[in-house]
């Protein structure tokens, strides 16, 4: 086994599902008159549902009743825009960490029993932790996800390397004291500097991943 880890979030860079949660936010609002912006919202990605739909209800001026329609409409515009949709070589570069005996965990702003249900069906045996939104008081960008899962892969937060693709994530992955590798699937790079690397798909992040765990590339999948 390998003396690191890998973390993973989950919207945004397991599955590609950052545009269909915008989309179901959108509608949400547009029915209490606010237009929100992609950016406005993909920058707030990893903090789950509740503290988005307060914080960007707190900036158009929506009530705690309005705020919570929001998230029940936003919940129902979700389940009817939801494909299920991978990005390219992501499991090509989970089953080669799998393979080299990499613990690999998921922590992610998304609730247990959507979450679980994917990663049971589709990556049952990779991924050694799952920390999700239900199982901490404190999320995203605080570093308590990220310490649980590292807990739970017994690993020192030193020893971690995560996979991010958003601020609040990656901000929370550095105050865990975590090696940060963020990808832009859904943001450009300026909004990522505070990651200590940058990938801009899965190739350029198996890449990096060899390097920090040491693989070397004769080892890697062809």
């Amino acid at each position: 086994m390998r003396n690191k880890a890998v973390l993973f979030d989950f919207d945004g860079v397991i599955v590609k599902s950052m545009e269909q949660h915008f989309s179901a936010w959108r509608q949400a609002f547009l029915e209490k008159g606010v237009e929100i912006k992609e950016d406005e919202f993909f920058v707030l990605e990893g903090q789950g549902i509740n503290t988005i739909a307060h914080h960007l209800g707190k900036i158009y001026g929506l009530n705690r009743q309005q705020v919570k329609e929001v998230m029940e409409r936003k919940v129902n515009y979700y389940n009817q825009f939801m494909t299920l949709e991978f990005y390219d070589h992501f499991h090509e570069l989970v089953e080669h960490l799998h393979r080299r005996q990499v613990p690999m965990g998921v922590v992610t702003g998304g609730n247990r029993s959507r979450v679980e249900k994917i990663i049971n069906e589709h990556f049952n045996h990779y991924f050694r932790a799952l920390v999700t939104v239900d199982d901490v008081e404190r999320g995203k960008p605080f570093p308590d996800p990220f310490l649980k899962a590292a807990q739970m892969l017994n690993m020192a937060p030193q020893n971690c390397i995560v996979v991010e693709n958003a601020p609040m994530g990656v901000k929370g992955a550095k105050r865990a004291g975590m090696t940060v590798v963020a990808i832009t699937t859904t943001l450009k790079p300026d909004y990522l500097r505070q990651a200590d690397y940058i990938a801009h798909n899965f190739l350029e992040v198996e890449e990096i991943l060899n390097t920090l765990l040491g693989i070397e590339r004769t080892e890697t999948i062809k």
